[in-house]
């Protein structure tokens, strides 16, 4: 019979093994092919795993009949009690809650047939108490397993989303710059960065509350969303400040895509909060400087060069280490 020890230690090493299957996913990384990783926002989020998503109700059923099958043939006292747990903790990671309940029931039911037929003469009334103990005991796994992966998955989406937006944050924006000037440096590909802060913005908290100043964030957020490409990235930095990170995105075409958001943001919002503009630094990388830092840092100096100037205006830069400068070419 199976001890509420044995159970815990069960969770115990699913969990284990959960944190060392992240461990080494996070290890890959580094060995991945860069362009792999580019396409990396909402839409591969959502295909992560989809594969075994898709197909684990298919396969942890397969496993369960064939596990029952081998169970029956098996006339001999083994146990294969345990076997039926990996079927039910794919099922519980990768699908649905309801489903691994479901295949909980089957499991419980092939193993019933199995030490019916292997155990003839065992009483009637033992026979449904051990079945009882072990669909409760699968039934607990099954529920302690897809708790763990729901509390996992909150937490993974927390930990890389801005809880008033609903974009990426700056933590994960980093991460994804890194691993973007990793690959330009690789590939020999230009990129732009832009830094966005609004104007005024104060002027809304203070005179309509911080609940209008959120809203407000959250339009602009999603109003940015729409006009970029799944390759692009919009982040919130903090406060009032965005950073927008266009791969393979030359001079040209960076400076129409800004202009068109700068002036779509202003039909947008210009009816309600008319004092609201946009200050907007954005630098191209024809080749990239020594560090993730400084792409930042030039960035968010064009940024606040354009705050002290006067404000509601775009200053992109190209960045190209053959000259050893940043070149203006122009504000706009």
């Amino acid at each position: 019979m199976t001890s509420y020890f044995e159970v815990k230690n069960i969770i115990i090493k699913l969990s284990f093994y959960r944190d060392l299957v992240d461990a080494i996913d996070n290890r890959i990384i580094s060995f991945v092919p860069l362009d792999f990783m580019l396409f990396r926002n909402k839409k591969n989020s959502k295909n992560k795993g989809t594969i075994l998503k898709n197909h684990a109700p298919l396969i942890g059923l397969l496993i369960v009949l064939i596990i029952s099958i081998v169970d029956y043939i098996i006339v001999i006292d083994i146990s294969l009690s345990i076997l039926y747990l990996l079927p039910i903790s794919l099922t519980s990671w990768y699908s649905t809650r309801w489903f691994s309940f479901i295949l909980v029931l089957i499991s419980t039911v092939g193993w019933f047939i199995a030490e019916f037929a292997a155990k003839t003469n065992l009483h009637w009334l033992l026979l449904f108490w051990n079945t009882a103990v072990r669909l409760i005991v699968f039934l607990t796994i099954a529920y302690l397993i897809s708790s763990l992966k729901i509390a996992y998955e909150k937490e993974k989406k927390l930990a890389r989303t801005d809880g008033l937006t609903g974009i990426i944050n700056q933590r994960f924006f980093l991460e994804l710059l890194r691993l973007e000037y990793k690959r330009s440096i690789r590939y020999d590909h230009c990129l732009t960065l832009a830094y966005l802060d609004l104007d005024n913005f104060k002027e809304i908290n203070d005179r309509f509350g911080h609940y209008v100043g959120d809203k407000l964030l959250r339009l602009i957020a999603q109003t940015i969303q729409k006009q970029i490409r799944e390759t692009d990235t919009i982040a919130r930095l903090g406060g009032d400040e965005f950073a927008l990170l266009l791969p393979e995105t030359h001079y040209e075409t960076g400076k129409v895509t800004l202009q068109r958001i700068q002036q779509i943001l202003k039909t947008t919002i210009e009816v309600y909060y008319p004092q609201v503009s946009f200050s907007i630094g954005a630098v191209t990388f024809i080749s990239l400087p020594d560090s993730v830092d400084l792409m930042l840092n030039k960035a968010d100096s064009l940024m606040y060069e354009v705050k002290k100037s006067g404000k509601n205006r775009i200053k992109h830069h190209i960045f190209d280490k053959s000259y050893l400068s940043i070149q203006g070419l122009g504000n706009f």
